[in-house]
This record gives C-alpha cells, structure tokens and sequence, in this order.
C-alpha cells in the first residue's frame, strides 16, 4: 500500500512536466513543418520558373504549397492543440489563409514588394514560437 502512494505521489508529481514535453514537442514539431513548407515553396519558385505560395489556414490548421494557378504540390496539417496566426504576410493570396508567395527569385513577397517582417506565429498553451519571413531568409525564433 506504501508502494502505491508513493507512486501515486511521483505520477502527480512528474504529470505537469511530462504535459510541458509534450506540449514542447508538438510545438517544435508544427513549427518544422512550416519551415519545411516555406523551403519546398521556395525552392519550387525557383525550380518551375514561377510563383508558388505557401498557405496556413488558421482555423482548420491545415496547411499547402501550391502554385498560383494549379492543384497543390504539397500538403500538411499542424496539431490541433497549435495555435497559428500570421502577420504581415501575402493580403491578395487566399481567402481564410495567410500565405507567403515566392516569386522566381526565391524571394518572398507580399503586396506591397519584398517581405521584410512577415511571420507566423505558433502557440500552445503558454508556449510560443515565431517563425520569420524575411526576404530571402526564413529562421523560428
């Protein structure tokens, strides 16, 4: 019976940091496949000779690579528990998404030219990781 409370203690114990790995590890993992995302949009801009976005819908979570005009060359979705929101991202892309557009260059750009402080911004719980757009370097923070 010792036994047992003592292990119940170490579960309550030890339950709130396993929760915060958890939490960590999802984070880190939405925030690779946004990176990863943006660099296969790049590069194909510079592949095909043409303009590709990369797109995040904030509600559904899910997220593509995919060319002006066509069906999408890559597609992903981030855990449900990850919030997304972007800023001073591509405004004439897709409706209900923030989006980067690379052109041919390989540069990102938005509406008004190049994209110098575009970003997403992914959250769980009190966590928070920002990925950075900026013209022609993409980093997390």
């Amino acid at each position: 019976m010792i036994a047992l409370a003592v292990l119940a203690i170490l579960a309550a114990v030890g339950m709130p940091s396993f929760q915060g790995i958890i939490a960590n590890n999802r984070l880190a993992s939405a925030s690779n496949d946004i990176l990863s995302g943006l660099n296969v949009a790049k590069s194909e801009a510079i592949r095909r000779n043409a303009s590709i976005r990369f797109c995040v819908n904030p509600t559904t979570r899910a997220w593509q690579v995919v060319p002006m005009a066509g069906d999408a060359i890559r597609v992903g979705d981030l855990h449900s528990s990850v919030n997304v929101a972007g800023g001073a991202l591509d405004t004439i892309s897709v409706a209900n998404n923030e989006c980067v557009r690379f052109r041919p260059d390989g540069l990102a750009y938005s509406e008004a030219g190049l994209m110098d402080n575009g970003s997403f911004t992914l959250s769980l719980d009190e966590t928070t990781r920002v990925i950075r757009v900026r013209t022609g370097a993409l980093y997390a923070d």
